[in-house]
């Protein structure tokens, strides 16, 4: 039966893939501001959707981190695709790489909700969250950097608005930065659908929090990209002296007005990173108070209109190569009713429930492919 259904997934990705549009935006399309940091125009990639899904959309936000100085810009514009679309193909690798994650996949049995909807990749080539808001390029060692993460976003959903003026279902999504992106702007972007469509945001793997090794990082995105243009006025009002805040998860979040449903792990290994020491990632007790604090946030903040899944699972986004042994459960389910994130996502945003968890088990192989209940996976790397 997993054989039949890999196969039938890979035949629909087959005939699905092969109407891949590139879609470039910048001076010659249209669009002069939309240009990532090297100054190469913005991108994005649509694969159509079909059948019940033809006219609901998810829109997918590329992750990797952001440059936070000159010279980090600077590099990641010379080195890194994160900075550049200059080595982008028009039918594109970079969307296949993903396609196993976040919704982006095609098999009906693992993603029931989205399978057959227009699939939208973005992207990220700004360096800041797609928050940046610089008209003039700004020079370091003579080279121009474009901090124009703004008005990327605005030349995408212009693009995107003849499409989406009769969507009836819209879902905006990223992981790691790309997730960061979504709570942060998420209402901002809101503004920008049709009022008719219904919204919701999902978040995987960008519930970071505030602490000052990490929150203390993003003050460049607010001196060198000016980013606040997306933000919500009163989290920059409420944070007027220290505005980078709104960029930091646990700060951002409370202000959504927008319903969101965020996929997190509690023991994400690359915010522990981020926001530990390398004294406490190497102690269970102080991992386990981390992920009791994150969980306190994600719990406090999320509730009304919004929903969560929160996992167990020592992992940063959802796909990791590691979890290819017992790739067929496609990750963490909930303890309680069984799901899966995107089951769980489908339920809630179907009308039932909005919280999911696994139990607080650290080092917990068994959590990234199964409840936390479930026997040990000892002989399962990841």
């Amino acid at each position: 039966m997993a054989f039949l259904r890999a196969l039938m997934s890979a035949l629909l990705a087959e005939a699905v893939g092969a109407e891949l549009q590139a879609h470039y935006l910048g001076p010659e399309t249209g669009y002069p501001l939309a240009r990532c940091l090297d100054g190469t125009p913005a991108l994005y990639y649509l694969s159509p959707g079909y059948d019940s899904g033809k006219d609901k959309y998810l829109i997918f936000h590329q992750g990797g981190a952001y440059c936070g100085s000159d010279a980090d810009c600077l590099e990641r514009a010379t080195t890194s695709y994160l900075g550049s679309t200059s080595g982008d193909a028009s039918d594109n690798n970079i969307y296949e790489e993903a396609d196993a994650k976040d919704g982006l996949m095609r098999d009906p049995s693992q993603n029931p909700l989205m399978h057959n909807w227009n699939h939208i990749f973005v992207r990220y080539c700004d360096g800041g969250y797609f928050s940046g808001d610089r008209l003039e390029p700004k020079v370091v060692d003579g080279t121009e950097l474009f901090y124009r993460g703004r008005y990327i976003t605005e030349a995408i959903f212009t693009d995107l608005a003849p499409k989406l003026s009769t969507a009836t279902d819209i879902v905006l999504s990223g992981c790691g930065a790309g997730a960061m992106r979504i709570i942060a702007h998420l209402d901002a972007l809101r503004a920008m659908l049709p009022s008719a469509a219904k919204v919701v945001g999902y978040a995987d793997s960008g519930f970071f929090m505030d602490v000052d090794a990490f929150t203390s990082s993003k003050k460049y995105l607010i001196t060198g990209h000016n980013g606040t243009a997306l933000f919500s006025p009163k989290c920059v009002r409420d944070h007027s002296a220290q505005p980078h805040k709104c960029l930091v998860a646990s700060v951002a979040s409370a202000y959504l007005e927008t319903p969101l449903f965020a996929f997190q792990s509690r023991y994400d290994f690359d915010q522990l990173e981020g926001e530990t020491t390398e004294a406490c990632r190497g102690s269970d007790a102080c991992v386990s108070t981390y992920g009791a604090n994150l969980t306190a946030h994600v719990e406090a903040n999320l509730v009304g209109p919004h929903g969560y899944f929160i996992d167990s699972c020592e992992r940063h986004c959802w796909y990791h190569p590691g979890y290819a042994a017992l790739i067929d459960t496609w990750g963490p389910k909930d303890d309680a009713s069984d799901l899966t994130n995107l089951r769980a996502f489908a339920a809630w945003y179907d009308g039932g429930s909005a919280t999911y968890s696994q139990a607080p088990v650290s080092s917990c192989k068994q959590c990234c492919n199964g409840k936390s209940t479930d026997r040990r996976l000892s002989d399962v790397m990841i």
